[in-house]
């Protein structure tokens, strides 16, 4: 079991990473040994000079010193001394720029890869259908991206490559050891490893469940705070500020809490290693001493074991908090993994260099026999409907709550696929190839108006940079939604000027009219309005509804309404209920039928 740990957690984590980015990891590899050869030729330099040093006959004793003291015009054993210490210094300098190249090369890498996977995640998740977003938080979402990634990179990625790193230099430094003093490396190494492994198999069972309750408490810390500011009109007025302060507080104290844990674990045996190393070095004194040999004999290999000693209690640590904070933050890759592997349908981004080509119906919009039901629920939200839209008519569709308004509104969006039955302009049925020729056809009007932090200009044409939005576009847009009045007599900066958050600062009639305009900006040939007026006063209304009823005629009108009065004008209304179709045709010839529609008219008299 904990064998296959090992593998599952190092596995897990290289899973986060593209083929190109695994071939990318695949040189650093080759970089981290290079740089272990060099630490350890560093390491074993010094062993030459302080022989050399503790003794200068050893020059004519030693076959390597002897045959390089002969072969390099040297006249002294002092001259050779200085050329030995000078070696040394330049390859441990060489060992550490080596090193430091590593590190940067390494920190680069992983930051790196936090921007892709974060980049990757937020484009899977744009590409999700929209069911996706009606079962999933906006607040765990927000969490995945902006710290789950964080966590899984420099909590995950980061480790292993330490992993990798300090375990390739710490096998070459004792191989170097082996070679010096079998038996010792072996004893020292063996009471290191069993240190460290015991602290591991004791913790690593407590990271695991603290990773998983540190994820937790981190997307409570987000919904607390979504909800908190989203709701802040209503949490004002009803007084409840410190219930949703006390509901982040546990949470982010949780969060914080099991943070800690982490880092104090993974810094904790640093303390007793760096102790066993210290006595360690003096046992290994003591015992050269006793071994009969003198000072000069004992101090090269207490000069190695030093330097040895010095790269390996950084490197050792650094495994240890390697394994601690892989195993900690094994629930933030896990959940990362979650999404990115998850294979159900996407819907593609539009291509920059391909924009979609609106369609245009000429005859008109149908639904054949559609039926959907939400995933989860037990019964369909719409059964069995089937209606034709005339292009280029005004159609009304009304019923009580609960009809299946809203889904046939995202039905004919394409937002939401049939479970069965299907949907075509002029006679072609729309496909998911054609989806988005289809959507870029539509203005679409909500209830409720999402507003960016933006100017009007900048809601207007939604998410473009300023260099792309059509300036006569957008004013030509906001004329038609009676707006280029209002912003050019009463902002203080015309199109240019910032609205807000949310447009707290606009009026509801105001950011109904943006929503207009945002929907006429791409000039539709659909405009869909989702009970777009039901939160506004009668006058506001009023003068809403006449900008749509001036586009009559010209575009295909599809009008959702609470308010009947809103819909009294329209060519056509479809009357649902329960998710079906059981009324159609004028008001006038409706409410004459005194059917269901005479029944919604007088209870909403």
């Amino acid at each position: 079991m904990i064998l296959r740990s090992f593998v599952e957690v190092p596995r897990k984590t290289l899973s986060l990473l593209t083929r190109r980015e695994k071939y990318m990891t695949a040189g650093l590899v080759v970089l981290m040994v290079v740089n272990a050869f060099v630490q350890t030729v560093g390491i074993a330099s010094v062993m030459p000079f302080l022989s050399v040093l503790g003794d200068p006959s050893v020059v004519h004793e030693h076959r390597w010193l002897s045959a390089a003291y002969e072969v390099l015009p040297f006249e002294t054993a002092r001259s050779f001394l200085f050329f030995l210490g000078g070696a040394a210094f330049a390859l441990i300098v060489i060992g550490n720029a080596v090193q430091a190249a590593t590190k940067w090369t390494e920190t680069r890498f992983t930051h790196m890869r936090r921007y892709s996977v974060s980049c990757r995640l937020m484009a899977d998740y744009l590409r999700r259908p929209y069911t996706f977003y009606l079962n999933r938080n906006s607040a765990d979402l927000s969490k995945s991206i902006l710290e789950e990634t964080n966590h899984a990179i420099r909590g995950g990625l980061m480790p292993l490559l330490k992993l990798l790193s300090n375990g390739i230099l710490a096998l070459a430094i004792l191989g170097l050891l082996l070679l010096v003093e079998p038996w010792l490396t072996l004893l020292a190494a063996s009471v290191l490893g069993l240190t460290y492994g015991v602290i591991y198999l004791v913790a690593r069972v407590w990271l695991a469940r603290i990773g998983a309750e540190r994820v937790s408490a981190n997307e409570k810390r987000f919904a607390a705070v979504g909800e908190a500011f989203a709701g802040a009109k209503e949490i004002r007025l009803l007084g409840r500020e410190r219930p949703y302060l006390e509901r982040y507080k546990g949470a982010a104290h949780q969060f914080a809490r099991h943070q800690a844990n982490s880092q104090i674990l993974e810094n904790l045996p640093q303390y007793a290693i760096e102790a066993i190393a210290f006595g360690g070095v003096l046992l290994l004194v003591l015992y050269l001493m006793a071994d009969g040999g003198g000072v000069a004999q004992a101090l090269p290999i207490i000069g190695l074991y030093a330097l040895a000693v010095k790269r390996l209690i950084p490197a050792f640590q650094s495994l240890f908090g390697a394994f601690a904070q892989l195993r900690f933050n094994m629930p933030a890759v896990e959940t990362l993994l979650k999404d990115l592997n998850d294979r159900s349908e996407v819907v593609p981004l539009v291509h920059q260099r391909r924009q979609p080509e609106p369609m245009v119906p000429r005859q008109a919009i149908e639904l054949d026999q559609v039926s959907f039901r939400y995933p989860g629920a037990e019964m369909h939200a719409v059964q069995q409907l089937s209606l034709a839209i005339p292009a280029n008519t005004t159609v009304g569709i009304v019923g009580p709550s609960g009809a299946g308004k809203s889904t046939v509104v995202d039905l004919l969006l394409g937002l939401l696929a049939p479970d069965s039955g299907e949907m075509r302009v002029d006679g072609v049925t729309l496909r998911q190839q054609t989806l988005r020729d289809w959507q870029a056809g539509i203005g679409y009007v909500p209830q409720h108006i999402f507003l960016a932090d933006d100017t009007v200009r900048g809601n207007i044409a939604l998410g473009l940079k300023a260099s792309e939005i059509d300036e006569l576009a957008v004013e030509r847009a906001a004329r038609l939604a009676n707006l280029d009045g209002f912003v050019r007599t009463q902002l203080p900066s015309g199109y240019d000027t910032p609205i807000g958050e949310r447009g707290v600062r606009l009026s509801g009639g105001q950011r109904q009219r943006i929503g207009i305009a945002r929907a006429l900006y791409r000039d539709p040939a659909v405009l869909i309005f989702d009970e777009a007026t039901s939160a506004l006063d009668t006058a506001t209304e009023k003068s809403v509804m006449s900008a749509v009823h001036n586009l009559a005629g010209q575009k295909t009108i599809i009008l959702i309404a609470h308010r009947l009065t809103t819909v009294k004008n329209c060519d056509r209304l479809f009357v649902l209920e329960q998710g079906r179709l059981v009324e159609e045709g004028s008001w006038d010839d409706l409410i004459a039928q005194d059917g269901r529609l005479t029944q919604l008219a007088a209870g909403m008299a």
